[in-house]
């Protein structure tokens, strides 16, 4: 219940935040500020740390963003300068994540994650690529995974969404029909 509370508010700043900087034009130079800071939050955790630190006075952290964060553009030091002040700088990365989230949308992007067994040839890959973009009507994003274990066939991966036409669990579904008699 808390974790969907916290997406709530995250999703709440992040679209506010997207529709602030739209209104002044942007949004192409937020969202390449936003993907570095995120890639930095994940490098170095104990940054955001230090921006949540419950023992670290809000200016101390405020002057921290205005002397250190100048590379993450104005609007992105407001951004962060609003969640300190709020008392929300936990809620960061999936405010990040919110906002590239809505720009995705707003651009008709759809990152998708092709799993399969072995590695897939560009012929094939391609087709399942432009197959999606027919389906989901956005252009596509593919980044390919292999893992062994699905034994073969395709998972694709559409934000919380899975299709599995794998044989693993065409296997299991099998096994499950006829009541586990069959050692897989």
């Amino acid at each position: 219940m808390i974790f969907m509370l916290i997406d709530t508010a995250a999703k709440r700043y992040a679209s506010a935040f997207f529709r602030y900087v739209q209104k002044h034009g942007r949004v192409e130079e937020v969202y390449a500020a936003l993907q570095r800071l995120g890639e930095e939050l994940d490098a170095d955790p104990r940054l955001l740390e230090l921006l949540k630190h419950p023992g670290i006075r809000r200016a101390e952290k405020k002057a921290f963003v205005s002397e250190r964060m100048g590379a993450y553009t104005v609007w992105v030091q407001r951004l962060l300068l609003y969640v300190i002040d709020q008392g929300r700088a936990d809620l960061l990365p999936a405010i990040i994540q919110g906002f590239i989230d809505k720009y995705k949308d707003e651009k008709g992007i759809a990152e998708i994650e092709l799993i399969t067994a072995v590695d897939m040839d560009d012929s094939t890959r391609n087709k399942v690529v432009r197959f999606l973009e027919k389906k989901l009507r956005k252009q596509v994003i593919a980044r390919t995974v292999v893992e062994p274990q699905i034994i073969g066939g395709l998972v694709i991966r559409h934000g919380s969404v899975v299709y599995d036409g794998s044989v693993r669990t065409m296997l299991q579904q099998v096994k499950r029909r006829l009541g586990g008699g069959i050692g897989l």
